[in-house]
């Protein structure tokens, strides 16, 4: 087991690296505001996955030494495609994200969903080297496209990194077809009495494991959507490198947690996999405290030398974030000994809490705090004219009692706002 667990961290911590690479690529390229919208991209993209993983997801490794693999395929891909057409809709109804990106971003999440179920077939079958390669292949590749076409280009734009996207993971979904090829029984179309009973154990099973997938994503990633409406695309440009510093301290605890998984799956002897988890959170958590320590002391200069000017928050943003990155990498251990042991429904409640707390926090103190930056900027930047503040700032709290305007947070609800209210004071001072 250490041997996988060493092998697999090898190619996560390679893989890590590489996507450190691809977010400096993005930000010295594309700058603060297209590093946000490529994240609000990629982060769909994910929520999509993650919904497309209710049935077909990581509950495939559970059930893949209990069923025929091509039992397991055809609901799979299924649902998938279901979920992607649901998708598309809801984004073009919803515009929660630009409609020009709406198409690609739920081609690329049906071509991650199916190469998501041929890795979760392999890691079921305890072929998790195989599994590894497909994650490192596609970073490298997704790497190397986004450089040449950036390299020939002589600049950047979002549609180069979707286009590298699509090259990269359709090579790997293209190698996973491969891989799984000897896996796949045959008939591959079985009786449709055979389908519901496999059918209705994905279901239960996976809706139970991924509900807590989907409330834990949706309480790391919901603020990039909050962060947009209230401080703009550069502003989660920003945020979201400080989150893929700070997150990578989970590689230690992911590693484990795949052979763990594998392993606690195919076990029936659940004394010992209780404490073989135990061991590994004590390890995980040591080694993550080893790595969080250099993290936290690099200087602001180091984060604008790597990602390029505008990207001044990083630092502070990791700061914010380490003890809750630590605390969950005993999170990420105990999950999966749970969802090993088939019981999922303690992921999905703990998950769940989490997100309240989440969710209430994010619409409370995202608001206030850019609230409070909007009048500190505005007063201590925008107004030439300092003798003005305070008669500006009375007349804005006259009206705010009035009813006539809305002082405080509310006043300036986006960056757009900030701006164009700045616009209009300096012309109404010129006047």
């Amino acid at each position: 087991m250490l041997k996988k667990v060493l092998h697999t961290f090898g190619f996560r911590a390679f893989s890590a690296v590489i996507n450190l690479l691809i977010a400096i690529l993005l930000s010295q390229y594309l700058g603060p505001s297209g590093k946000g919208t490529q994240s609000i991209i990629l982060t769909t993209i994910s929520f999509i996955l993650i919904f497309s993983n209710l049935v077909g997801g990581a509950t495939l490794v559970y059930l893949v030494p209990r069923f025929r693999v091509s039992l397991l395929l055809l609901p799979s891909y299924a649902w998938s495609v279901l979920i992607a057409a649901f998708s598309y809709v809801l984004l073009y109804v919803t515009g929660l994200v630009d409609h020009a990106y709406i198409l690609h971003i739920v081609l690329l999440s049906l071509m991650s969903a199916f190469l998501s179920i041929h890795s979760n077939l392999l890691v079921g079958k305890q072929k998790i080297i195989a599994s590894n390669y497909l994650v490192l292949l596609q970073s490298v590749l997704l790497m190397l496209f986004l450089f040449l076409t950036f390299a020939m280009n002589g600049a950047a734009s979002i549609q180069d990194y979707i286009i590298s996207l699509y090259i990269s993971i359709g090579a790997c979904l293209a190698l996973s077809l491969f891989l799984i090829r000897k896996l796949i029984d045959f008939p591959f179309i079985s009786a449709l009495s055979d389908y519901k009973r496999v059918i209705s154990q994905m279901i239960r099973l996976g809706f139970q494991n991924q509900v807590a997938h989907i409330t834990q994503l949706l309480s790391f990633r919901l603020s990039y959507y909050v962060l947009e409406e209230y401080n703009g695309l550069a502003a989660v440009g920003v945020y979201s490198n400080g989150v893929s510093i700070a997150e990578s301290i989970w590689l230690v605890a992911k590693s484990m947690a795949v052979v763990q998984y594998s392993w606690v799956s195919n076990s029936d002897d659940r004394t010992r996999s209780a404490r073989m988890s135990v061991q590994l959170i004590k390890g995980g958590t040591l080694l993550s405290l080893m790595l969080i320590i250099p993290l936290a002391l690099l200087p602001v200069s180091f984060y604008t030398l790597v990602f390029g000017t505008g990207f001044e928050g990083v630092r502070p943003v990791i700061w914010s974030l380490l003890p809750g990155i630590l605390i969950y990498n005993v999170s990420i251990l105990l999950g999966h000994y749970y969802s090993g042991t088939g019981r999922y429904y303690r992921n999905t409640t703990v998950s769940a809490l989490g997100l309240g707390f989440s969710a209430i926090l994010y619409f409370l103190l995202i608001p206030v705090c850019f609230g409070l930056w909007c009048w500190y900027c505005y007063f201590h930047f925008l107004l030439p004219d300092k003798p003005h503040v305070p008669a500006l700032l009375q007349e804005r709290i006259s009206r705010s009692n009035s009813g006539n305007d809305s002082f405080s947070v509310r006043f300036f609800r986006t960056e757009k706002e900030l701006k164009g209210f700045a616009a209009k004071q300096g012309k109404a001072d010129s006047e």
